[in-house]
């Protein structure tokens, strides 16, 4: 249905907003049937614009490439047809730099044993060698692929020195640009972020060159924790919920304030999970860039149901706040079990987020994009957050997904100020534990880093009593 169609049959009153996802409910079982078809759900980072509305609110704008990687979405999946690996890591060849630092520079040949694309193929690459550290040779076996997408694969392997168990995201670089993923990734050392292991490079038959990155292997996603939940018909326990959005955010309050960078897909297959301590660390840092006050960047970013507005808008100036949108999308869709804004398109993620939050005033579109003029969406109230959610859900859980939601970018709580929030305090009080009596995992041990932007008021609420003791 046309777009503006649609937003004038709401706004008349004969489409109804009770079911906030969707119409009557139906599109909630296309979702469900959608992610259960492709496993990983809306895991695609980026579809075509197929409407001239859709064309008209994308930026014009092209962000230069300087990452290979840039389009990327891990999608962890579980079918038993992906424990093969693909046949581009076929006789590949490894290449690893002399220097352990991945640069482009001094390649020398590793070894690969192994004839075919079957689980159990060994990667043999040569780390040190630089400073007078003497080499030593890494191998790792191939054991099944964990995820695929449009940046190349992921697959579990396990290192024969150590017996660890790694994930290797195989990446398909390009020669003239040097990738941005490593780079950023070089520079991560948090609790709450995936951790670069080591990388090499690797080349097939046809040539092509790609880049490994070795990272710390975690076995389960949100994504799969939330699917688990909904399909047993029971919510996620509020603890975990709590757990896993102050884990977010922490993370993201390193990576914006400490690092400098955005991350641009924010979303539940993006957030590896311990099952067993609960400790969450973000990932896939495909699209996660260094984002420079007055330098334009491609607006169609991030995967659909956690996009946030300004960018369905075309803004090409965005800021962190995009992300912080996201975890507002991730935070409602764990407590609803469900996605909040399930578009089918990117215009109709738009409608999606005005049935909800009304329409945006001429004042928000332009705190979204300065350079949107168009302004003829039919007048649509907004739904009251207490009915979009159960009545047994925590006042202080929907005041946070309020302050995340919010249109004008700078009404955002920032990732350290949702840190703070109410609905953490739970995770503050010296007697908390998991439901299985377990310690939670460490989440107060923050840096002078992470704090260096706190207010003396913000600093007192981040860190416990107890802690402080």
């Amino acid at each position: 249905m046309n777009v503006m169609r649609r937003l004038k049959s709401i706004a008349s009153g004969r489409s109804s907003v009770s079911d906030p996802g969707g119409d009557s409910g139906i599109k909630r079982v296309k979702v469900d049937q959608e992610v259960d078809k492709k496993v990983a759900g809306e895991s695609q980072s980026i579809e075509k614009c197929s409407t001239s509305l859709e064309q008209h609110m994308a930026s014009a704008s092209v962000e230069i490439a300087t990452s290979s990687s840039h389009v990327s979405s891990v999608a962890r999946t579980e079918n038993s047809c992906n424990d093969e690996l693909p046949k581009k890591i076929h006789e590949m060849k490894i290449r690893e730099d002399k220097t352990d630092n991945c640069d482009d520079k001094e390649m020398e040949t590793a070894i690969v044993s192994g004839n075919g694309s079957e689980a159990g193929q060994i990667i043999a690459t040569t780390v040190g060698g630089r400073n007078g550290q003497q080499k030593q040779t890494i191998s790792y076996k191939a054991e099944r692929v964990v995820g695929t997408g449009s940046f190349g694969v992921v697959f579990q392997a396990k290192c024969l020195e150590t017996e660890e168990a790694v994930a290797i995201k195989k990446v398909l670089q390009d020669k003239r640009y040097k990738n941005r993923e490593l780079q950023i990734m070089r520079l991560l050392d948090h609790p709450n972020v995936v951790p670069l292991k080591h990388c090499f490079f690797s080349t097939t038959e046809k040539d092509e060159v790609y880049l490994n990155l070795v990272l710390e292997y975690v076995s389960e996603t949100v994504y799969r924790v939330s699917r688990q939940y909904s399909r047993m018909h029971q919510y996620i326990p509020i603890i975990y919920v709590q757990l896993y959005t102050y884990q977010i955010c922490r993370a993201l309050n390193y990576i914006h304030s400490v690092i400098g960078v955005c991350h641009r897909d924010i979303k539940p297959q993006n957030l590896l999970v311990n099952p067993h301590t609960h400790q969450l660390k973000l990932c896939d840092f495909g699209s996660a860039k260094m984002l420079v006050p007055g330098e334009p960047n491609i607006s169609y970013i991030c995967s659909r149901y956690y996009r946030a507005p300004e960018l369905i808008f075309g803004a090409t100036e965005y800021t962190t706040a995009i992300d912080m949108w996201s975890v507002g999308c991730v935070l409602a869709e764990l407590l609803l079990g469900q996605p909040l804004f399930p578009g089918e398109s990117g215009v109709d993620q738009l409608v999606e987020i005005i049935k909800i939050l009304g329409t945006p005033t001429r004042e928000e579109i332009k705190c979204m994009n300065p350079n949107y003029t168009e302004f003829k969406f039919p007048q649509i109230k907004a739904h009251p957050w207490h009915k979009v959610f159960h009545k047994r859900m925590p006042p202080e859980a929907v005041d946070l997904v309020s302050r995340l939601l919010q249109y004008s970018p700078n009404l955002r709580c920032t990732a350290l100020e949702a840190c703070a929030h109410p609905f953490f305090d739970d995770l503050r009080d010296p007697n908390v534990s998991l439901p299985n009596d377990r310690p939670i995992p460490p989440l107060f041990n923050f840096t002078s880093q992470e704090l260096a932007s706190a207010s003396p008021e913000l600093h007192e609420r981040l860190i416990p009593e107890h802690v402080k003791k």
